[in-house]
This record gives structure tokens, sequence and C-alpha cells, in this order.
């Protein structure tokens, strides 16, 4: 057989194929420069009602009722979360001390090195949540953390949070501050560094994953982008 009728051959064989299907995206796009998170404590939607709870009796029935990330936080929650975390950065401390030959090994922060036991950030907080929205139809503004980054931008699962990049490129909110969101038919998501409003049916549970532990789940009915500018 000919050296050229091998090569027509393999090109017939390669456009068969078709187009080589693409490798499933694990590594999340890089943080936009100056990208900043938006202030939802501040921010209203035009037309919601005020942040009064007994207003709240205005909403009409089928609609949504907006609420934001600090309704979800139970009485004491803010407080255990800094408990913890002040409890853990003096563990730390006082590991490195004791193994301390110099001023520069006397930094908690200044010789973790990659791979060690150290070198993690643990998810603070507690499964403690807030009943009231139980079954409810809420909306709330947040940022979208896929499981993965697949090419296609369509997810089925995906958790919602408070600030952008979390779970990502800084450690996950607490539990009771991270929404697992599940879409049945599955929804497309062009921009992770970019909010929006997700909105469907409230429930509380243990979400477990590698990604960040969500006390909170919403069955999604729609995903809106919030404006933002």
């Amino acid at each position: 057989m000919s050296a050229r009728l091998i090569l027509l051959l393999a090109a017939l064989l390669f456009a068969s194929c078709g187009k080589p299907a693409e490798a499933p995206v694990t590594v999340p796009p890089p943080l936009p420069e100056g990208a900043g998170t938006a202030d939802f404590e501040a921010a209203k939607e035009p037309g919601a009602p005020p942040r009064d709870a007994a207003e709240y009796w205005g909403v009409k029935p089928g609609e949504a009722l907006p609420i934001i990330w600090g309704d979800l936080l139970p009485a004491g929650a803010e407080e255990e979360l800094a408990r913890q975390q002040a409890e853990f950065y003096a563990m730390l401390e006082q590991r490195y001390q004791a193994n301390a030959t110099s001023l520069y090994d006397a930094d908690p922060f200044g010789a973790i090195e990659e791979g060690s036991d150290m070198d993690y950030m643990p998810q603070f907080g507690t499964f403690d949540t807030v009943e009231d929205y139980d079954g409810m139809r809420v909306r709330i503004p947040g940022y979208v953390v896929p499981f993965d980054f697949n090419p296609k931008k369509t997810h089925t699962e995906f958790l919602f949070v408070p600030y952008m990049g979390a779970c990502i490129h800084t450690p996950p909110p607490p539990p009771n501050q991270i929404i697992f969101v599940r879409a049945d038919k599955g929804v497309k998501i062009g921009d992770i560094w970019v909010p929006y409003y997700v909105e469907g049916t409230f429930g509380r549970g243990r979400f477990l994953n590698d990604t960040g532990d969500a006390a909170y789940s919403i069955d999604l009915v729609k995903l809106e982008p919030y404006p933002y500018p």
C-alpha cells in the first residue's frame, strides 16, 4: 500500500469520526480583575416589599417572597461563626509556634507548606436554620457555584452563595449561607462572576459535597440576571 493511499484513508477515517468530544473542564474561570460582590443587603428590587416582615403579607398568592441572606441566619449564628474562626486561628498559631525554630517559622501564615495537613480552610458555621420559609416560593439574589465547568455550561444542580468566588477562590460560607439548587430541566449559566436571582420552592436539610455543605435547598423555577452595573 502506497504512502499516499495510507494518508488518504487516514483523512477519511478522521472525517468520519467528526469533531473530537470536548473534555470536561474542572478548572474554574479566573476571577475578573476589579470584580466586586453586589451589596444585596443594601439593594432592593424595584417594587419588592419592604424589609419589615409585617409587610410581607402584601405578597400576592403565587408570587415569590423576596428574601436576603440575613433572613437565613438564626439567632446567634454570627456569634458562633466568629467563635469558631477565632478558635481555629488560635489553634493554628499555637501549632506553628510550638515547632518554630526562627522568627519566620513563628509566623503561622508565613510558612504553610502546600499539601501539608494545615494547607486547607475548613467550612465554619453550623447547620442551624430558619424554619420560616419552608415550602414557600422565594426569590433571593446571589452567585452561582457550579459543581463542574462543562463546555455546555448547563447544570441540573449547583450551589448558590451570597458573595462572588465563595467555595472557589475563597473559603465556603457557613452551611446556613449556602443553598443547594436543583433544576430538573437544567439551566444554562453563562457567567458565574455576575449575580443572579434564584426563584423556587424553599427547603432545609443537609446537602453534603466537596465544594461546600449546604443547609438550605431550592427547587428552581426561575433564574434571572440581577440588575448590577
